[in-house]
């Protein structure tokens, strides 16, 4: 995974950066290409960073599930004291320092190999959309527009959040819709993945703006968020960085996610 993080992450995928937007675009393409996704662009957007959409669909199962995330990163402010160069990937005490490692780099990296390594095992996956999209950290405009349409389209259930946090050493797992009572789905699928031992929190993962995504779920949409992120990411500032051991965890995670979607009825 570390030589295609530092290519990723190499990408200097920032608003109004055009040609690097479209190497980051062509990056995440040709990885999604090689797994079996089709994958197109959407969106009319004013910096450039328009929706990639990717459709992963297999004929024998009716299995679906959503997935969202982010190809740009934050510009480096002015304000910001690196100590570390932000857009190499360097490695220390267990933690990657790079831009965007956490938000969103890392872990969309990380989903997309563990699918590939899932392919090559001969595994099945479910059907697959992934909204990509480019405008995250400029709250633009374009997202807006097209993930409605996108959810109503291909008509799932269960939609997954770009990543999820740990407090500590415990992971936690985000759950909507709003409810009383913990559905039986997120037992369920807290044991698949974690073995039972996540904190189950009845919310969205909290974000810098107004999200696309969650704003734009169904009235039936299950939502569910988790991933590697710790309160050491340092988002959106200088030196933001990700635990290695905790990006491998996410590996077998998400797969373990994956194997859940396709045994689960919702």
């Amino acid at each position: 995974m570390i030589a295609e993080l530092k290519t990723f992450i190499g990408i200097q995928t920032i608003a109004h950066k055009d040609e690097e937007n479209r190497k980051g675009i062509q990056f995440i393409k040709e990885l999604l290409e090689a797994i079996g996704f089709s994958v197109r662009l959407e969106g009319d957007s004013p910096t450039n960073q328009p929706v990639l959409v990717a459709h992963y669909i297999h004929a024998n199962t009716d299995k679906k599930v959503v997935l969202y995330g982010h190809y740009d990163v934050e510009k480096i402010n002015t304000s910001e004291k690196w100590t570390t160069p932000p857009f190499e990937v360097i490695t220390k005490d267990d933690r990657y320092y790079c831009r965007g490692i956490a938000d969103n780099k890392g872990i969309l990296l990380c989903r997309i190999l563990a699918l590939k390594a899932m392919k090559e095992a001969g595994e099945e996956l479910p059907n697959i959309l992934w909204i990509i999209q480019g405008e995250e950290e400029v709250a633009g405009p374009t997202p807006f527009k097209v993930i409605p349409q996108l959810l109503k389209d291909f008509n799932a259930t269960l939609h997954v959040e770009e990543t999820g946090v740990y407090k500590k050493e415990t992971p936690l797992l985000f759950h909507l819709p709003k409810t009383t009572a913990i559905p039986n789905f997120v037992h369920s699928l807290n044991e698949a993945i974690y073995d039972g031992k996540a904190r189950l929190e009845n919310r969205s993962l909290n974000k810098f703006t107004t999200c696309p995504f969650v704003t734009s779920l169904p009235e039936t949409a299950v939502y569910v968020g988790f991933g590697p992120n710790d309160g050491q990411c340092r988002i959106h500032r200088d030196n933001e960085s990700l635990s290695i051991s905790k990006l491998q965890t996410h590996t077998s995670v998400f797969q373990k996610f994956m194997r859940w979607v396709l045994r689960t009825e919702l």
